[in-house]
């Protein structure tokens, strides 16, 4: 009789306890909710893919295509881009060059505003000139990048419609994912038919890698 009664016991008691658990359960909210949408998810993706608000420099139809994830917050990026200069003057028919904004730098100035503007420049169709103007001023803080845009001619009602956008920060969210997906770890991170490579420091290095004349 005693183990029949406490059997009767134990069931309610169970029965509770399982209630409890399932509400514990039930009312349960993951840390990190699904994103709304999978529009701007590159999971999956193996290649360097190209956005359509990418800047892209040089001839649309030149047959050597490089694709660089660069940040102006970056000295190795700048000297990087004075050397795209340089070889986009010399062969302005053969190389194009597909410019990925990753904004990592944080110190001395943080790069993101710089690449808010870079992608608002675009928007206007003269990213290259807002670049070069920025590669003459001494750091990538406010004023300088005001200045920059004052050189650059940019209309200032656009632009600041541009930097308040979510369109800005949804770019360059997307190539903050596809260079993690891809394993890009620092900049300049170069890629020449889907595979990173050692990027040359020179001209010469580029032309030679590149089987261009000399």
């Amino acid at each position: 009789m005693k183990i029949k009664n406490l059997i009767f016991l134990l069931i309610p008691a169970i029965a509770v306890a399982g209630f409890a658990l399932f509400l514990s359960i039930s009312q349960y909210e993951p840390t990190y909710a699904e994103p709304a949408s999978n529009q701007n998810k590159t999971e999956n993706v193996t290649f360097a893919a190209i956005f359509p608000e990418d800047p892209i420099m040089g001839n649309l139809k030149a047959p050597k295509t490089i694709v660089a994830f660069e940040d102006f917050g970056c000295g190795r990026c700048r000297d990087q881009m004075k050397t795209f200069n340089e070889l986009l003057e010399k062969y302005p028919n053969q190389v194009k060059i597909i410019w990925k904004s990753l904004d990592v730098t944080r110190f001395p100035y943080s790069s993101e505003l710089a690449h808010s503007y870079a992608y608002c420049a675009n928007t206007q169709k003269k990213f290259t000139e807002f670049k070069n103007n920025l590669l003459t001023l001494e750091n990538i803080d406010e004023d300088n990048l005001k200045t920059g845009a004052t050189l650059t001619e940019l209309d200032k009602s656009l632009l600041d419609n541009c930097l308040k956008s979510e369109e800005v920060k949804i770019y360059k969210e997307k190539n903050r994912q596809l260079a993690t997906t891809l394993g890009v770890n620092t900049v300049p991170t170069i890629f020449i038919d889907n595979k990173a490579i050692q990027e040359p420091l020179t001209l010469e290095g580029w032309e030679a890698l590149l089987s261009l004349p000399q």
